[in-house]
C-alpha cells in the first residue's frame, strides 16, 4: 500500500510514531474518543483494520488525533 518499497521499515515507523504520541499526549487526545460513543468505536475499528492492511496507518491516525486535539484547543 503506501510506502511498498520500505516495507520492512513500516513496524519500526509505527513504534517510532506510538512512542512520540505516548510521550507528547495530552489529556485533550483522549477527549477525542469518549467513552460509550458508537462513533468513536466504530473509527477505532476502521483504524484498526486499516494498521492490520498497513503499519503506516498507525502513525498517520496518531497525528490526525493529535493535530485535532490542537486545532480544537485553538477554537475553543
Amino acid at each position: 500500500m503506501i510506502l511498498d518499497e520500505y516495507s520492512e521499515y513500516k513496524i519500526y515507523i509505527a513504534m517510532i510514531a506510538a512512542s512520540i504520541w505516548i510521550y507528547v499526549r495530552t489529556a485533550d487526545c483522549y477527549k477525542l474518543l469518549p467513552r460509550k460513543n458508537i462513533v468513536s468505536i466504530f473509527l477505532v475499528i476502521i483504524w484498526i483494520y486499516l494498521y492490520d492492511k498497513d503499519h503506516l496507518f498507525l502513525p498517520i491516525g496518531l497525528l490526525a488525533m493529535y493535530v485535532y486535539s490542537k486545532i480544537r484547543i485553538n477554537f475553543r
